[in-house]
């Protein structure tokens, strides 16, 4: 029971001190600037429904997707762990009568939450603000998004416990792996979380007339595979996280 008591307090003392943190002003500006766009390019528009559907699905796969989601995992998946490390504070966590397998899943748990809040969040409301074409589209592509962060927070975690500067390291991947090598031709794709999510939402798209991408430049997995790929993915990285984080001997903590 002391053992439960005290893995709740760190799982809560987690979520607010990255609640209160820089970390959530940097998500709240790209957030904000999708949000704007969206209000400016999609509210009251006079075109046809099909061609707002098209234009607004197109943003929220090549943008949102694409680039927000990853954002705001990595702002709180590498600071779950890395603010600690930054901060020389980790050494009292692990000293502490707590498993550091427990410790971590602390960090996910409190984590998790707040980065699928503020995805979804962030995608109700631009739904919201696109109007008629929002609404149809908003239980489409949800699927794909709560898949993709949850990837993307396994991930970020297991580069928290192995890198020392991981948040470098995920923006890197992030901006190199996920945006280059992501819009590549060929099976190179692979390599990018946003390859399985997109496949799921140009699938999920194309029941309200969203083309198929070419196929020379963007060959989508079926919903099911692309799907397990996510989960695999994130459950996948946090149980390496886990393992590393358990036997790695962190020296650089004082």
């Amino acid at each position: 029971m002391n053992l439960l008591r005290a893995w709740i307090a760190l799982a809560s003392l987690t979520f607010r001190r990255l609640f209160w943190s820089s970390s959530t002003l940097m998500v709240l500006l790209p957030l904000a600037g999708c949000l704007l766009f969206i209000l400016w390019r999609f509210h009251n528009r006079s075109e046809t429904a099909d061609r707002d559907f098209r234009d607004f699905s197109e943003f929220m796969i090549l943008v949102y997707a694409s680039f927000v989601v990853p954002v705001c995992a990595l702002a709180f998946g590498t600071a779950s762990v890395g603010g600690d490390r930054e901060d020389r504070t980790l050494v009292f966590l692990l000293v502490r009568p707590i498993p550091r397998a427990l410790v971590l899943l602390a960090k996910f748990i409190a984590a998790l939450p707040l980065v699928l809040g503020l995805v979804v969040g962030g995608y109700w409301l631009a739904c919201q603000l696109a109007g008629e074409v929002g609404q149809v589209a908003f239980p489409l592509y949800l699927p794909a998004l709560v898949y993709m962060t949850l990837a993307y927070v396994g991930l970020f975690h297991l580069f928290a416990v192995t890198f020392r500067h991981s948040t470098i390291i995920a923006l890197i991947y992030a901006l190199f792996m996920e945006l280059l090598l992501g819009n590549l031709p060929g099976i190179v794709k692979r390599v990018a979380v946003n390859y399985y999510g997109r496949s799921i939402m140009y699938a999920a798209g194309a029941s309200e007339g969203l083309p198929p991408p070419d196929p020379s430049w963007f060959e989508p997995l079926s919903v099911d595979v692309a799907s397990w790929a996510l989960v695999g993915i994130g459950a996948g990285g946090l149980l390496l996280a886990l393992a590393v984080f358990s036997l790695r001997e962190y020296r650089d903590l004082t």
